[in-house]
Order: structure tokens, then C-alpha cells, then sequence
């Protein structure tokens, strides 16, 4: 959320334009900074995820929670490698590379929303979608 709206609508000022509109004037974000704006919050959110999880298995609020990600049949212990790593952020962050298009957005904040609650009904590992692409499960400790 900090990447998304402090970074993104610090992009998305830089890149705007204004118009008055019955005696107000509206900031209108350009293509180019919500293009710009998407890539730069994806890249801070997949660096996030990559970062922690190669290490340990944990992000922050993974460790809060006591919980962690591994290879399905793998260690418990020790990270992810790379390959893994870069198809689970491509499923779970790769749809904010569509918030430059309002139409895409909503698409792709409707896939996000199916993709987290997944767990809930896919029995018996309970993966997200993005689990299931990169073959992970998280477990509790």
C-alpha cells in the first residue's frame, strides 16, 4: 500500500495535467505517469517479495504471522530459488502492471481478489493461484 499510494501518486502528480471543470480544477494523471506509476509500485512490491523470500521464506508479515514459503515437497527451511520466486511474483504482483488502464485495473484487481481468496476452497493444500503456478505451499511454524 505505501508503494501504491505514496511512490504511485508521487509518479502520477509528476505526470498530470489540469483542467477546470465549473470553477474546479481536477488533476488528471497522464498515460505516462500511470504507466509509469504501475511499473515503478510492481518493481517495489516484486523486489519486497524477492528479497525476503529468497532468504528465508518470509516476508515481515509472514514472520508475524508465523508462517512461511516453500517448495512443495521441499525443506521447510532456507528460501526460494530464483525460477520459483519469479513465477509466484509474476502471478501475485503482475497484475499491477495494469493499473495504467482503468478497464485493466478493474481486471486485474478482480483477478487479485480470486487469487488470494482461493486458498479458501482449494483443498488440501489450500494454495493461492500463484502457489499453484510456482508450485509452493505456505506453512505454518
Amino acid at each position: 500500500m505505501v508503494g501504491y499510494l505514496i511512490i504511485g501518486g508521487i509518479i502520477r502528480s509528476a505526470f498530470s495535467t489540469e483542467e477546470t471543470l465549473f470553477g474546479v480544477t481536477i488533476s488528471t494523471p497522464t498515460f505516462a505517469g500511470m504507466l509509469i506509476s504501475a511499473i515503478v509500485t510492481f518493481l517495489l512490491y516484486a523486489a519486497y517479495e524477492f528479497f525476503l523470500v529468497s532468504r528465508d521464506g518470509q516476508t515481515i508479515g509472514k514472520k508475524v504471522m508465523k508462517i512461511r514459503v516453500v517448495k512443495l515437497g521441499g525443506s521447510v527451511h532456507g528460501g526460494l530459488d530464483t525460477e520459483t520466486l519469479a513465477k509466484r511474483i509474476g502471478v501475485l504482483w503482475g497484475p499491477q502492471l495494469l493499473a495504467f488502464n482503468v478497464f485493466l485495473n478493474a481486471l486485474g484487481g478482480l483477478f487479485s481478489l480470486v487469487n488470494v481468496l482461493w486458498p479458501l476452497w482449494d483443498k488440501p493444500l489450500q494454495q493461492a493461484i500463484h502457489d499453484k503456478v510456482a508450485g509452493t505451499v505456505v506453512v505454518k511454524l
